[in-house]
């Protein structure tokens, strides 16, 4: 986040947003550059250590870390750094896990003179919905997150990457939650989802018979859908060659030309971009644009698979075991055999492979315990491939054929959608409770 001022002479043209991250337990993550120099503080005085203890020796006047802890809400304050006797104004936002406990605080420091006036204790200059459901018990997740809020504060591009299910969409959504554009759209839009023939029009919108089939109206795209606020480009390595050249245009101008148009509109809004494919590759072999991988890879950002933060498996399956058993209204625990073997396991599905394990586990398991077995049971399916269903020589009626036909189409299309009960309920035409009772059968 940038401010231009009115009083250069005072202040400089432009102040950028400082950040300081802590846990759960007042303990400090990290900082960013912009807070090393407005606070003329560095990150190794006092990273790892306790804000009580950063108080005690006369870092700050107060913590706003420890009162959002305390108050476990969102509480803005007039700090003044001790060793400069500058005031800044300091925001500090929890973000809570699955059962309500604060597991970060993130704080965002502005110069005195840029903020109005502060009333303690309420949010009263950035509005801000604290955010849920983010597990990061591993240091490498905690420095992602700690990234992912040091850019929110800029309106710089960024490219998230990792393998497929690593959870890039959340990063996504941290960014944006965590920017000056929070309370306006966050518009996600996954290029594999929709038809190459379709996906610029639904982009840049169109005009009034562009094509055959087009609206009478024309139609607004996703682009102007995310006005103000940030627009996802989720699978942005799928994209063909002619929308790139629409998308650099976007990024360089903030222009975009609808289908049928002749003419340019500005369209104020941020890019995010996010892949699990190699686009260096791609680039040697002609398929993505070198100058546009450029204009995306401002700021890049890597989630390591699940298998390289072993750290976070056994958070992660507790977080979603809380989610799921609250959707369907029972009462599940994971027995310590269980997380010896969850975090045995190397899942190559990464994220979302652990959380339909854990649906499955929660969907079909009578039990109120889950063990170490069931894990290995779920874990070790093998969904055979579809196979062309004959009659055979002993069956004794029709209706033997049709139960085995169902079961193996039930099996492939759970393979499909790689164990996931909804995709492949959808899939199959039927509700998950339908799919569910059928597999119990």
């Amino acid at each position: 986040m940038t401010f231009i001022t009115n009083n250069d002479s005072q202040l400089g043209t432009i102040q950028e947003t400082g950040v300081y991250l802590t846990d759960g337990s007042a303990f400090t993550l990290g900082v960013n550059k912009a807070y090393e120099l407005l606070s003329e503080i560095e990150e190794k005085e006092v990273i790892g250590r306790h804000m009580q203890k950063l108080e005690e020796e006369g870092f700050y006047d107060r913590s706003v870390s420890l009162l959002v802890l305390k108050h476990k809400a969102p509480v803005t304050i007039e700090q003044k750094i001790l060793r400069t006797g500058k005031h800044v104004v300091v925001t500090g936002n929890p973000i809570f896990n699955q059962v309500g406990d604060i597991i970060f605080v993130v704080t965002t420091v502005y110069p005195r003179e840029l903020c109005p006036k502060v009333v303690e204790g309420v949010e009263s200059m950035f509005p801000f919905s604290p955010i849920t459901n983010i597990v990061a018990a591993s240091k490498t997740m905690q420095k992602i997150l700690l990234r992912a809020v040091q850019v929110a504060t800029t309106d710089s591009t960024v490219l998230i990457l990792g393998e497929s299910g690593v959870g890039k969409e959340v990063i996504a959504k941290v960014i944006h939650q965590f920017s000056r554009r929070r309370n306006k759209p966050l518009i996600k839009v996954s290029a594999s989802a929709i038809p190459e023939g379709l996906l610029e029009s639904e982009l840049f919108g169109y005009r009034a018979g562009a094509f055959t089939g087009a609206l009478k109206s024309g139609k607004c795209g996703l682009v102007h859908a995310a006005a103000g606020g940030t627009l996802f480009l989720d699978e942005i390595g799928d994209v063909s060659r002619q929308t790139q050249v629409k998308l650099l245009r976007l990024i360089e101008e903030k222009e975009i030309y609808p289908v049928g148009s002749v003419s340019a509109e500005h369209v104020d809004v941020r890019i995010l971009t996010a892949t699990n494919r190699d686009l260096p590759s791609l680039i040697k072999v002609g398929q993505f644009r070198e100058d546009l991988f450029y204009r995306l890879n401002v700021i890049p950002i890597y989630i390591p698979p699940l298998r390289e933060r072993v750290e976070d498996i056994y958070p992660l399956a507790e977080h979603f075991l809380t989610l799921i058993s609250r959707s369907y209204k029972v009462r599940k625990q994971l027995m310590p055999s269980a997380a010896q073997a969850l975090t045995d396991h190397t899942w190559p599905g990464n994220v979302r492979e652990l959380y339909n394990i854990i649906e499955r586990l929660v969907a079909l398991y009578p039990q109120d315990k889950i063990t170490r077995d069931h894990i290995l049971e779920e874990l070790s399916l093998k969904f055979p491939p579809m196979t062309t269903i004959m009659p055979a020589a002993n069956a004794r009626n029709f209706r033997t054929i049709m139960n085995n036909f169902e079961r193996e189409l039930i099996h492939q299309t759970l393979r499909q959608h790689n164990g996931n009960l909804q995709s492949a309920a959808t899939a199959l035409g039927m509700h998950r409770t339908t799919l569910i009772r059928k597999l119990h059968k």
